[in-house]
């Protein structure tokens, strides 16, 4: 796997909500950072799981929430779901115990050659199908 660098929802959900304001400047210097040397990238889901919680739990704006989703969707590379992703999860989900959404993030990161999934909600140093996950909160 490369250096390129998977963002789970939560990290972009984070650079908006200032509830914790810590984890908030955590996640905006990781993204600025990797957006510095363009190794970040996202998926759909990640794009549809954002509007989804922005919109609902942080009482978000829709037509903000929308600019937002335009605006990460044009400065990261979006990888699209398919087929072979959503078996891949499966198999993943299996093997590992881990939620299909979990793992569909797994397997998008796996299919953009990323060696690293940031992320809140996976066990922090873990490697899953030679994807290492990091928790940048921690």
């Amino acid at each position: 796997m490369s250096g390129k660098a998977f963002l789970d929802t939560n990290i972009l959900l984070y650079c908006f909500d200032n509830a914790d304001s810590r984890k908030q400047e955590l996640a905006r210097n990781l993204v600025n950072s990797l957006l510095d040397v363009d190794s970040a990238r996202i998926s759909t889901q990640t794009l549809q799981e954002y509007y989804n919680v922005i919109t609902k739990k942080l009482k978000c704006d829709k037509k903000e929430a929308l600019k937002n989703v335009e605006r990460y969707s044009e400065i990261f590379p979006v990888h699209t779901n398919t087929v072979k992703d959503i078996l891949s999860a499966i198999s993943i989900s299996v093997k590992n115990k881990l939620s299909f959404y979990d793992s569909l993030i797994i397997a998008a990161a796996k299919a953009e050659a990323c060696g690293t999934v940031y992320s809140e909600d996976l066990n922090d140093g873990q490697k899953v199908d030679g994807v290492k996950i990091v928790n940048p909160f921690k």
